[in-house]
């Protein structure tokens, strides 16, 4: 809104015209998020609903409290729905509308949104969703927001260590940006176990998204140094990950350890779509490798060895746990060496706290990112 109106508002005070500039509404942006979240987030939170450990359903059909996570029994959880409350006035004021083809870049902002939604609904349910559901689900969301980012028409993709452009159409840039956007939401998703780990991992990466898209794709005189095509729409998106990065490190405030309230799957689902969404709206499909080093280790080694145990399920070469002294074949040691999220290893079998396990992670993606960023970005 700030954007539209500052052509009017310039005739009445000539620094109104700085409300066009992208730094500035990332800024202001990151700042009135940060704000809102810090001072309104307590508040909101006590009309979310309590953490109560992890619910199944017996065979009996009673839903019966089993063991989960001891220190978030008892916290406000689904925040993440109160986040993006906060978040929708800053939104509309700071992100940028240009003119009516901004009405796909609503589409995509509802379906962040919409993540959020059903993450939501699942924190409240007294007996979780099932797989199926919530997969379901994520398809449906990851191919709309597709859609809306490429507008139905041919996109254009760059690849690292390269020079070459592919010009991709429609019909087969949906697919496979839609998995990616998948793998995004249950990546981070899967992350959310630890008091701050899913926080912390999740905003180094929305900053190093901000500096990608805003520095390098986004600046026309970068890029073209760096041999790397120049998008006019990056700075756009460059706000909209910098307001979800104020709103995450104002929401660390309370979720640092020993947190007073968790954002559970509304929030985890919700920044993980806007991590898949940056990353997409970059122009190259492998930036998430480079941005979010951890959070795919953590979590997307997890999704990506369900997926293979799954499908040697369906091929009639199913690999179960090994039993108690049973002499584990190649496989089950392949499959079941390691727990996955990766972090319920590192205590499970490691002997990590959980503070261990959020400083050594932060530190690795801290080591990792800008490595990996400067390879990409600089290597052709």
């Amino acid at each position: 809104m700030f954007y539209l109106i500052s052509e009017w508002l310039r005739a009445v005070w000539g620094p109104f015209r700085l409300l066009q500039s992208h730094v500035v509404m990332m800024g202001g942006g990151a700042l009135a998020a940060a704000l809102l979240v810090w001072i309104f987030l307590p508040k909101l939170a006590k009309k979310c609903p309590v953490d109560r450990g992890k619910v199944v359903k017996t065979v009996d059909g009673k839903s019966v409290a089993i063991a989960g996570s001891t220190d978030a029994k008892a916290k406000p959880t689904g925040t993440g729905a109160a986040l993006a409350v906060l978040l929708a006035p800053v939104l509309l004021c700071f992100f940028p509308i240009y003119a009516w083809e901004s009405l796909w870049d609503i589409g995509v902002i509802l379906c962040i949104y919409a993540c959020m939604l059903s993450g939501y609904l699942d924190d409240c349910a007294n007996v979780p969703w099932s797989g199926f559901r919530k997969g379901a689900f994520d398809v449906a969301v990851s191919l709309l927001a597709a859609v809306c980012l490429c507008h139905c028409q041919s996109m254009a993709v760059w690849w690292p260590f390269t020079r070459v452009e592919t010009l991709l159409p429609a019909w087969i840039y949906i697919p496979v940006a839609g998995a990616l956007l998948f793998g995004a939401i249950n990546t981070t998703n899967c992350s959310d176990g630890i008091d701050g780990l899913a926080g912390l991992l999740t905003l180094l990466s929305l900053i190093a998204l901000t500096v990608l898209l805003y520095v390098v794709i986004g600046h026309s005189v970068v890029a073209d140094y760096l041999l790397i095509p120049h998008s006019n729409s990056a700075a756009k998106w460059a706000v909209l990950v910098s307001i979800f990065a104020g709103s995450m490190g104002a929401y660390l405030w309370y979720n640092c350890y020993p947190s007073s309230l968790l954002m559970g799957d509304a929030g985890s689902r919700m920044f993980g779509m806007v991590i898949g969404v940056a990353a997409l709206a970059s122009g190259n499909l492998c930036v998430l490798l480079v941005v979010a080093p951890m959070l795919l280790i953590n979590g997307g080694l997890g999704l990506v060895k369900l997926a293979c145990l799954r499908l040697l399920r369906l091929a009639g070469r199913p690999v179960n746990r090994p039993e108690p002294g049973e002499t584990p074949t190649l496989l089950q040691r392949i499959f079941f060496t390691f727990t996955f999220p990766l972090h319920d290893h590192c205590r499970k079998k490691m002997g990590w706290s959980g503070q261990q396990v959020v400083i050594r992670f932060l530190l690795l993606q801290a080591l990792l990112l800008p490595i990996l960023f400067l390879l990409f970005i600089k290597v052709r």
